[in-house]
């Protein structure tokens, strides 16, 4: 993230500049807005402070006008409004009308001739800045063995935050997280993901692993990237059984455009596959795109099987967490687009066994970190 100084006068630029630089902050991390039109043009940037200045012009040598309410109000139309807000200034006979307003909003009034209180106040608000971590890209795993593949690939560090299991990696220029959920299932990956996503604000989720495949629609060791999601359990019990209502979370048009021409590389399945140590299924499968359906149960029985087989005619896959992941994009404020990938290791029958979960899940990992690398070469 980076600070946003929005000042026209240098001697006070600077001063708040070399403030900044004794706390660690480089110049790479510092925008500097002289005027409307620099911070017009700034505001898209992933900002995380902003230390505005209430008098400004609108143009390079135009004439300075009380422009700290435009500023404040721009920033919160963007989408900014929890970004950390601080306005130095060196008129405080103007605070008594701004107060109100600026403090409703979140934004600190400090006089810049009291150098040790603004000083202090940004001394603060840098330590809150520190803590407030943001990732490009964030990857859900409800197992071990599903994050392992990340471990053996990327270089990375593990961490626990608040409670949250990370494992943080870059991909290129784009640093993100490998998140291990408590537990199995769509309400821890509901809960979870949900949270992470309003804490580190990623500008992409993603989810790989194992899966359940529908015989005839899915082949044994062949990764299904998710095309749109519902939950196979929602609906109503009535006297004359179960009656679905199964809402569908799609994966949106240009992500999913971007991923079905990754696919289609006749070389993927090679690279994918490549390096893998372990038992592999009899036939190598291309990977496509198809629906998943998820719930909290493992199934194992071909009657259930069917009756869930029959709620929607192309269903390909069955799981317990990628609806969740897509809901949880979808409700989030920051609606960021959504990848999920997992490869079929059961037929969703009596036969289940663990002999290609290995496979599977590095299969699905090495995927999720072409996806990743694609979706920001895209952007």
């Amino acid at each position: 993230m980076k600070i946003m100084l929005i000042e026209d006068d240098n001697n006070k630029a600077r001063a708040i500049t070399s403030h900044l630089n004794q706390h660690g902050i480089t110049e790479q991390h510092i925008i500097r807005a002289k005027n409307m039109s620099d911070f017009s043009a700034a505001l898209s940037n992933d900002i995380g402070l902003f230390i505005i200045d209430l008098n400004l012009p609108n143009i390079d040598n135009g004439t300075t006008s009380q422009n700290g309410k435009a500023i404040l109000e721009c920033i919160i139309k963007a989408g900014k409004d929890d970004a950390l807000l601080l306005a130095i200034s060196s008129y405080p006979a103007d605070f008594p009308e701004l107060r109100d307003y600026f403090e409703a909003n979140g934004c600190i009034l400090a006089n810049f001739q009291n150098k040790k209180g603004w000083q202090s106040t940004l001394d603060h608000l840098l330590t809150q800045l520190k803590k407030n971590i943001r990732f490009d890209f964030l990857i859900f795993c409800a197992l071990q063995e599903e994050r392992n593949p990340y471990i053996a690939l990327t270089p990375g560090k593990h961490i626990v935050r608040g409670g949250i299991d990370c494992f943080d990696i870059e991909l290129g220029e784009n640093k993100g997280s490998v998140i291990l959920l408590p537990q199995m299932g769509l309400v821890n990956a509901a809960i979870t993901a949900g949270a992470c996503i309003d804490k580190f604000k990623p500008k992409m989720v993603g989810m790989s692993g194992i899966c359940g495949g529908f015989e005839g629609r899915a082949e044994l060791g062949q990764l299904i990237i998710s095309s749109m999601a519902y939950e196979y359990q929602s609906g109503k019990w009535a006297s004359d059984g179960f009656l679905n209502e199964p809402y569908q979370v799609p994966t949106d048009h240009l992500t999913l455009t971007n991923l079905k021409a990754l696919i289609n590389d006749p070389d993927l399945i090679n690279r994918i596959e490549s390096g893998h140590k372990g038992a592999r299924p009899s036939a190598a499968h291309s990977p496509v795109a198809g629906i998943f359906t998820s719930g909290s149960a493992v199934i194992a029985d071909k009657k259930f099987i069917e009756q869930i087989k029959s709620i929607h005619r192309k269903v390909t896959a069955l799981d317990m967490e990628v609806f969740a992941i897509h809901r949880a994009a979808e409700l989030s404020p920051h609606k960021p687009p959504c990848i999920c990938a997992k490869t079929v290791v059961d037929l969703c029958d009596s036969k289940k066994d663990d002999s290609i979960h290995s496979y599977g899940a590095y299969i699905s990992a090495k995927f999720l970190i072409e996806a990743v690398k694609d979706f920001f070469r895209q952007r």
